[in-house]
């Protein structure tokens, strides 16, 4: 598996990448941070780089997040409400 290193992301990203996988909708994430659609769908495609996988993927019923975007969810929630976002 792809070991991130954390030079390679910024907490913007880490935000972006939380309000996703939660939500599992860009325009919602998006507003979540106050950020455009387009942005948000941008900063996506940086993660999807970043972590070498898609993350998220259209399904008929919306998004929904690959086995590593699972894997992410939880320990970048608890991460990020030990920092204080």
């Amino acid at each position: 598996m792809h070991e991130i290193q954390l030079s390679e992301i910024d907490l913007n990203q880490l935000t972006a990448l939380d309000a996703l996988l939660s939500e599992r909708h860009v325009a919602r994430a998006a507003s979540r941070l106050g950020l455009t659609p387009s942005a948000m769908s941008h900063a996506l495609a940086r993660l999807r780089t970043t972590f070498e996988d898609d993350l998220l993927v259209r399904t008929r019923g919306g998004m929904a997040l690959t086995p590593r975007g699972e894997q992410l969810r939880r320990p970048l929630r608890r991460v990020l409400g030990e920092i204080g976002e």
